[in-house]
């Protein structure tokens, strides 16, 4: 079922984090169809993502919000325990 702006995403695809997000618009995108997403990138790309969720706000009908930084790196051998409700996107 292909998602559309008059329809949000269905559980259980409603919970993603996106990996190295650079300036966010996949996760922007999928806040834009009801997701509820993390988005992560470096610390150096931190401002630039605030600034695009910022700018995107009143197109999100899920919610969206920045993490990253140096104290939160998080490496493809890092283990991900979720209870099946989070998608890495």
């Amino acid at each position: 079922m292909a998602a559309t702006p008059e329809s949000s995403l269905e559980d259980p695809l409603r919970s993603f984090v996106r990996l190295g997000s650079g300036t966010g618009a996949v996760g922007l995108m999928a806040a834009t169809l009801g997701a509820d997403v993390v988005v992560t990138d470096l610390e150096e790309l931190q401002d630039l993502l605030k600034m695009n969720i910022n700018m995107n706000k009143h197109l999100v009908t899920g919610s969206i919000q920045a993490k990253g930084g140096r104290n939160r790196r998080l490496s493809f051998s890092t283990r991900l325990h979720t209870d099946g409700g989070l998608h890495i996107l």
